[in-house]
């Protein structure tokens, strides 16, 4: 199954629903809606229930992760995260989400009057560049994160750092 992020706003309120395979390729929808939140001048709740998503790749992990850290900065709560399957609280859970999210357990299925999230087509660059941020944040949470995704991190910057070079030459 293919991945999409239906998205409801409901007043001062956030719903995000994650459905089936979500991975980098939602990353720019996800950081146009930090955006948003960051934007905001007020906000009541953020609730990223994740009940109907079936795999999540570590650059969704860390675009959510930037959701609660950009919530509790600038609005002093943690956000709601739904989980469905034990597998995805299992990976929550090593990634440390427990410390930034209120963690739940959802039902499948609801999604009434939820649009999806779209974003703009972005440059490989771009979308380079989002990917680390996203892998830096997740570094950000937990020793063990950090070993986890340092290599990565350090691959990414090398290929942003070489593309950047060429551009200019």
């Amino acid at each position: 199954m293919s991945g999409k992020i239906l998205h409801r706003k409901i007043g001062a309120s956030h719903i995000l629903k994650p459905k089936g395979n979500v991975r980098v390729a939602h990353g720019p929808a996800l950081n146009r809606f930090i955006e948003q939140l960051g934007d905001s001048s007020a906000l009541d709740s953020v609730i990223i229930d994740l009940s109907d998503a079936e795999t999540l790749d570590s650059t969704v992990l860390g675009f959510l992760a930037k959701i609660a850290i950009t919530t509790s900065a600038r609005f002093g709560f943690k956000p709601t995260l739904l989980f469905g399957h034990e597998d995805i609280h299992r990976i929550l859970d090593s990634m440390g989400f427990q410390e930034i999210f209120v963690v739940l357990k959802g039902l499948p299925g609801a999604e009434t009057h939820m649009a999806e999230l779209i974003a703009d087509q972005i440059s490989e660059d771009s979308l380079r560049s989002q990917v680390l941020d996203a892998h830096k944040t997740l570094m950000q949470l937990n020793a063990e994160n950090q070993l986890r995704f340092c290599d990565l991190v350090g691959a990414l910057e090398t290929e942003l750092e070489q593309s950047q070079q060429s551009a200019v030459h």
